[in-house]
């Protein structure tokens, strides 16, 4: 079996919405919990809009650097069923289950509804589509790394 890993381009949408999403996550928070104190940080005199604005901007552009989207690509397997099945049970392992079945693609998304809620921030859905002699497995670099390793030492348990 011959695994092959290719990862893509940063995507600037998807760091966009992540730093929306991280901005209002910590800087609304913040914002609205010193307001509930009694003690508002909103003025720019005060260091604290470079930890509230500056740090959602770096951990954006880290974030969506390290975990781009890419494609797992399987060939050179004996058995489709079984090799279907492996994957999946990885994938079910994860917190993922079967959301879409076309012919020769099946999409998991995450399992809890607030898994699914942050999906739109995060883009974790998972894509597996086969072809005559290969298989292609669409998700991010952190859940492809995992099945990666797992298919190539055959360590499914």
């Amino acid at each position: 079996m011959k695994l092959v890993r290719k990862l893509f381009k940063i995507s600037i949408s998807e760091t966009i919405i992540f730093l929306v999403f991280m901005l209002v996550a910590i800087s609304g928070i913040t914002i609205l919990f010193s307001l509930i104190m009694g003690n508002p940080i909103l003025s720019i005199d005060e260091s604290q809009w470079i930890i509230l604005i500056g740090f959602p901007f770096v951990y954006a552009i880290i974030q969506t650097s390290i975990n781009r989207n890419g494609v797992l690509q399987v060939t050179g397997y004996k058995d489709l069923t079984t090799l279907i099945k492996q994957i999946e049970s990885l994938i079910l392992k994860k917190g993922f289950i079967a959301t879409e079945s076309n012919k020769g693609d099946i999409k998991y998304s995450k399992k809890s509804k607030w898994g699914r809620f942050f999906n739109y921030f995060l883009r974790e859905d998972i894509i597996i589509r086969t072809k005559e002699d290969k298989t292609l497995i669409f998700a991010k670099r952190n859940i492809l790394v995992p099945i990666e390793i797992k298919l190539k030492y055959n360590t499914t348990n």
